[in-house]
């Protein structure tokens, strides 16, 4: 399916190997999500709107670690959530983006959290992403990252 036509897609599994190797964290809970998609036991689905709903869901003592890779129409609403559930609940939180939206204005706030080492960022170049569980036959029209929103 065409990228502009649809602007949902699953995340990798190398990827996600690849982000649990190098932070040592366990995914917990996947924000944008299908049970057939999810990288997490623990999801919210589009119809639950990870928008509206606190991230901060462990009954423990230790918060979740969140994976977010959300669709690319609303990454600035994302960005802006993602940014207020790790200052008010201290969690670990994995986010996708394009690298083109770090210089968009909803993407500014973050390169002053990169500079001040309080979030860690990787290039993921272009991406085969999947679609219903199938990699897709051409690479991602921009470039992905990934961000770590470190705990404190």
């Amino acid at each position: 399916m065409l990228a502009h036509l649809d602007d949902s897609f699953e995340t990798p599994r190398y990827i996600i190997e690849d982000i649990l190797k190098k932070t040592r964290l366990t995914l917990d809970l996947d924000v944008c999500a299908t049970d057939l998609n999810t990288k997490c036991f623990r999801f919210f689905t589009e119809e639950q709107d990870a928008l509206t709903l606190s991230w901060n869901i462990s009954k423990h003592k230790k918060p979740y670690t969140v994976f977010c890779n959300p669709p690319r129409s609303l990454n600035g609403k994302f960005v802006k959530k993602t940014v207020k559930e790790w200052q008010d609940n201290n969690l670990n939180i994995i986010f996708l983006l394009t690298w083109n939206d770090l210089g968009n204005k909803y993407g500014q706030p973050l390169v002053k959290f990169w500079k001040q080492n309080k979030i860690h960022i990787e290039n993921l170049g272009k991406v085969f992403f999947d679609k219903n569980g199938i990699k897709s036959q051409f690479p991602s029209r921009l470039t992905y990252c990934w961000i770590w929103f470190k705990r404190k």
